[in-house]
């Protein structure tokens, strides 16, 4: 059980030195239209919107925010429509000063949209989006220099070749390697042995693993090769092993508006806490610190906390079982 101060110890990863930047984020960028509605819609049946938004989004590019926010230098490798879409998707990552060096801007191209329905009652979401083949980058096209100048590389892996180029990049340079997936393909193995740091949804644990005991499912993650895993339990809070030490960290109660985005927040979390060289609890506790408040505002980015307010709900007294 730990609770108490947040405080640092001897890191869990000896991180590179003398790189420019601490994050670099490889992924899809979005456009997420967000409609809260009374319930779920059934089929063949109407109903009006409660609340609509228009927001920037996507996993990579909404963690590399709140990164910057609380103080990190990071940068973003991805490639942009040139509609009305893929110019807002880029300015609101310029205007946060997140480093743009490797992005491409792809001519006649629509940026990707994906369109959120929320419950009006427990904010949970349903997302419903779309791949658009022009905007992935391809194995070949990835600026190798930048990924090999940053302290850590995290990545989706949508496009999974370039995925597991970029990684393998990252690890023979030392970089610590954060995957954010919800994709099961063939090669899917291949690049988590090439992943330090894997967080992903019970969903994506028991299609991985055909386990459905999340704390067996995990224990099979970690075999696969990466030493920090963590899968999401909503308002179960979450399990992780680090290092083969098994944690469970519950869920901090805030009002829940809209869960957008908590994981992309779970993710940058996790690592500023390494990055701080944090005890792995209370790396957890943070990130799920971050997490909650997070889901206190509609949408993905316009919910980050600041840094002095997650760290303020980390602090709070919640027990981290360990075992």
């Amino acid at each position: 059980m730990v609770t108490g101060k947040l405080r640092k110890v001897r890191p869990t990863y000896q991180f590179p030195c003398d790189k420019r930047f601490d994050v670099v984020g490889f992924g899809l960028s979005s456009v997420d239209h967000l409609c809260v509605v009374q319930r779920h819609p059934r089929l063949d049946s109407k109903q009006q919107m409660v609340t609509y938004d228009c927001q920037p989004g996507g996993q990579v590019p909404t963690a590399l925010v709140a990164l910057q926010r609380w103080g990190l230098s990071t940068a973003y490798v991805g490639a942009f429509g040139d509609d009305a879409g893929g110019t807002m998707a880029r300015a609101a990552l310029a205007d946060e000063g997140i480093d743009l060096p490797g992005c491409v801007v792809r001519p006649r191209t629509r940026q990707q949209v994906s369109v959120i329905l929320i419950d009006e009652v427990s904010g949970e979401r349903s997302v419903i989006w779309e791949q658009v083949p022009e905007l992935v980058l391809r194995a070949g096209e990835v600026p190798a220099p930048t990924f090999t100048d940053a302290r850590v590389l995290l990545l989706d892996a949508v496009d999974v070749p370039a995925a597991i180029e970029v990684a393998r990049a990252a690890k023979h340079e030392g970089i610590l390697t954060v995957l954010d997936t919800d994709t099961l393909t063939p090669r899917t193995d291949e690049l988590l042995q090439l992943t330090d740091v894997l967080i992903a949804s019970a969903e994506f644990a028991a299609r991985l693993t055909g386990v459905g005991d999340v704390r067996h499912a995990l224990k099979q993650m970690a075999a696969r090769g990466p030493w920090f895993v963590a899968v999401t339990l909503g308002p179960g809070g979450v399990l992780a092993s680090v290092h083969g030490e098994s944690y469970h960290v519950p869920a901090f109660r805030v009002p829940v508006v809209d869960t957008t985005g908590a994981g992309d927040l779970f993710h940058a979390g996790s690592i500023y806490g390494l990055l701080h060289g944090w005890p792995a609890a209370d790396t957890l506790r943070f990130a799920a610190a971050a997490a909650a408040l997070k889901c206190e505002k509609l949408g993905g980015r316009p919910g980050i906390p600041t840094l002095e307010r997650a760290l303020a709900l980390a602090r709070t007294p919640v027990d981290v079982l360990t075992s």
